[in-house]
């Protein structure tokens, strides 16, 4: 085999390497189930839970794929998190769950339907450790579909996240 070639080969698993150490690098981090806030008035739509369930598991993956955070099971913790809401307003009383789900960091969001045209998304990123949050994000969405859903959160985290974190990763604010 050719100097070149074997050098080829080092090059490749050097890369390999890196990106496998690079993954194992992101932190765990708890992200809790979508909840909503409806001062809408209106009756809940049917696909409500499904829609919710929809895009916190999106949440989860766009979250994954910047490479800044690793998703912890909580299915474990059911019971717990389902009791704790909603997080939103709950004073960090997701903290001791995602303690004990081994995260660094917890990802807690709402959705605020206005009407069936106007939502709102938050999504707020703490530090487990200190409780202080390091992103927060945020924005509208028109329409109170799947479709909707979906792209808001993201367009949150592809548009937003990194102007609230910096291109270094989370920072304390």
């Amino acid at each position: 085999m050719s100097a070149g070639a074997i050098a080829r080969i080092w090059a490749v698993f050097i890369v390999c390497a890196a990106s496998i150490g690079a993954a194992a690098a992101a932190p765990a981090t708890a992200i809790f189930p979508f909840e909503i806030y409806d001062t809408s008035g209106e009756a809940p739509q049917p696909d409500l839970a499904a829609r919710l369930a929809m895009a916190s598991r999106v949440l989860s993956e766009v979250l994954e794929k910047t490479g800044r955070y690793t998703p912890v099971d909580l299915g474990p913790f059911g019971a717990e998190i389902a009791a704790s809401g909603p997080r939103y307003q709950c004073s960090s009383c997701f903290l001791p769950i995602a303690r004990r789900a081994g995260a660094a960091f917890a990802v807690v969001g709402v959705f605020h339907k206005v009407s069936t045209l106007i939502s709102s998304i938050d999504i707020w990123i703490f530090d487990v450790a200190s409780g202080n949050y390091v992103a927060h994000l945020s924005g509208q969405i028109r329409g109170d579909t799947p479709e909707g859903y979906e792209h808001g959160v993201r367009f949150l985290v592809r548009n937003r996240l990194a102007e609230e974190i910096g291109g270094d990763g989370p920072q304390p604010k």
